[in-house]
């Protein structure tokens, strides 16, 4: 009796086996751009979350306007806000003319639109307002008592600033 000799062929793999093989490789696709659509998402959620620049922009001219009547104060000096030219901003100086306190004086400090991006000024403080050392304010053109509403917008928000006879300075959003 001959031993008898077997022959290996390799046979074809399923059908199955080569679609598992194919989905395994779409699923890291896959896995990838919904990766990608999540990032894009919080992104998103990011930037909606972030204050606006017109809120930033308020913010900035609240600060400055509380801070010119601190150095009105402390300084014991009137201090004035103005409006930049062309609406450009504002201008924190201290009066050197008391019977024009508004006209000219030493610049403190300026919060300019420019560094907000599409912010522009909608209302203003038309004749700009004065703090006196006492703490209380008037307006630039020789009023009494001073109160007043700057609004400022960009594409995605308006900000309203209140100026008090008080003064108090809030914003508001309508």
């Amino acid at each position: 009796m001959r031993p008898r000799t077997v022959t290996l062929t390799r046979s074809k793999p399923p059908a199955w086996r080569a679609r598992r093989r194919r989905a395994a490789g779409l699923a890291l696709l896959e896995l990838i751009v919904v990766l990608a659509l999540l990032a894009l998402l919080v992104s998103f959620a990011f930037a909606l979350g972030r204050p606006s620049h017109a809120r930033r922009a308020a913010s900035a001219m609240r600060t400055a306007i509380l801070w010119a009547r601190t150095e009105a104060m402390w300084g014991g000096v009137a201090v004035s806000v103005t409006e930049a030219t062309s609406g450009q901003g504002v201008v924190v100086r201290t009066a050197t003319d008391p019977a024009n306190p508004c006209a000219a004086g030493t610049v403190l400090t300026r919060v300019l639109l420019a560094e907000f991006p599409g912010v522009r000024l909608e209302a203003g403080l038309p004749r700009g307002l004065v703090w006196l050392p006492s703490g209380s304010g008037r307006s630039c053109a020789g009023g009494g008592v001073i109160s007043g509403t700057m609004v400022l917008a960009d594409g995605r928000a308006s900000v309203r600033l209140i100026i008090s006879a008080l003064g108090r300075v809030r914003l508001e959003a309508p």
